[in-house]
């Protein structure tokens, strides 16, 4: 583990964000973002990904090395079932946390109004992780987990790991004091990573390119409904997710103190 740090204070940050892996597309590693305060994440800690099913040994081995703990599952009960996680022997938790919407893994499985509509199904979609009350707690677990330290480091994901990932992404940075602007970089950054992996769709069908990456208007449908409805992010998450700031920042932030 002390090489993977030293790698991540010396290399180039781009490369250290997103990790080498030969079996998924869009696996990220959550450090280095600078907060309001001027703190930043810390490195190594929490990472966001794609699916797990086809990593290689090479892979396994390099997560193995990093000591990835806990892996938090956000597919549905059917994605799970057909493609079920690789993960290395490090880790000793594995969590399933289906969320319904956000589920396009499968062409043929969506309805044609829904292609032709992409937009607003996916701005739809959005809404729905931060007003749906199943969705919202499985979210509220999702930083049960994050707030005990003994289950780092942590990896969430989906199929494609920008929609259901995407917003649990945002509201981690966010809990720890990141500014909106760099969420939504941070959110962007799926599509230069899962481009490769759904282009012979895009180019066989056109109309899925608005399902199969992300807009900036995705993650704010959410964002601004949760701040229509709650007053702020921040209330959203300690009101409704019973996040505590002050231990995330403890756990995330480096030299933070009280």
């Amino acid at each position: 583990m002390t090489l993977f740090f030293s790698a991540c204070h010396s290399g180039d940050k781009e490369q250290v964000r997103h990790l080498p892996m030969e079996g998924c597309f869009n696996f990220r590693d959550m450090g280095g973002y600078r907060t309001l305060s001027g703190k930043r994440v810390k490195w190594g800690q929490v990472f966001r990904s794609d699916e797990l099913q086809n990593l290689t040994e090479k892979d396994l081995e390099y997560l193995d090395r990093i000591g990835l703990c806990t892996v938090v599952d956000f597919r549905s009960e059917q994605e799970m079932e057909s493609a079920p996680d690789r993960m290395p022997a490090s880790v000793a938790n594995r969590y399933e946390l289906p969320i319904m919407p956000g589920n396009q893994s499968s062409v043929n499985g969506l309805e044609d109004d829904i292609i032709e509509n992409g937009e607003r199904f996916m701005e739809g979609i959005n809404y729905s992780f931060v007003t749906d009350p199943g969705i919202i707690a499985r979210y509220r677990t999702f930083f049960a987990l994050l707030q005990d330290g003994n289950r780092l480091p942590l990896v969430f994901h989906c199929t494609a790991g920008k929609d259901r990932t995407g917003m649990g992404a945002a509201l981690f940075l966010a809990s720890l004091g990141v500014d909106e602007e760099t969420i939504y970089e941070d959110y962007m950054l799926s599509n230069k990573y899962i481009g490769k992996k759904y282009r012979a769709i895009i180019d066989s069908l056109p109309a899925m390119k608005a399902l199969l990456e992300v807009r900036p208007q995705y993650l704010q449908t959410g964002l601004e409904q949760i701040k229509k409805d709650h007053g702020s992010i921040e209330n959203y998450l300690r009101e409704v997710l019973n996040v505590d700031p002050e231990r995330m920042k403890r756990l995330y932030l480096e030299n933070y103190e009280l």
